[in-house]
């Protein structure tokens, strides 16, 4: 009797000690898959992070760019009136005289 008794109580023992050692493995097991979504979320955030300040430069870019553009079109513009009233004297030059070639 004493042999069947001591051996569940043994059986108890091992058969807790298995539910310990079951339910630390599922704790770590889920602390593993935490600390996999918490490295994750860091990841996307410094992914967006790193897409947001390059779409910040390639706006800067645009922008200067843009500015360069306008800047060189009044230029351009600036230029064209001006060289406009030497071709008109040298179309004047041309009629006056008949002479086409330079």
């Amino acid at each position: 009797m004493k042999n069947i008794e001591l051996e569940q109580k043994e059986r108890k023992k091992r058969i807790e000690e298995l539910q310990d050692c079951i339910k630390n493995k599922e704790e770590s097991v889920q602390r593993r898959i935490e600390r996999q979504k918490r490295n994750q979320d860091i990841a996307e955030a410094a992914a967006n992070e790193n897409k947001d300040s390059s779409e910040l430069k390639m706006r800067e870019s645009l922008y200067i760019q843009r500015l360069w553009n306008a800047f060189m079109r009044k230029k351009m513009d600036k230029e064209m009136k001006d060289s406009q009233s030497i071709d008109e004297a040298f179309k004047a030059i041309k009629t006056a005289t008949g002479v086409t070639d330079v």
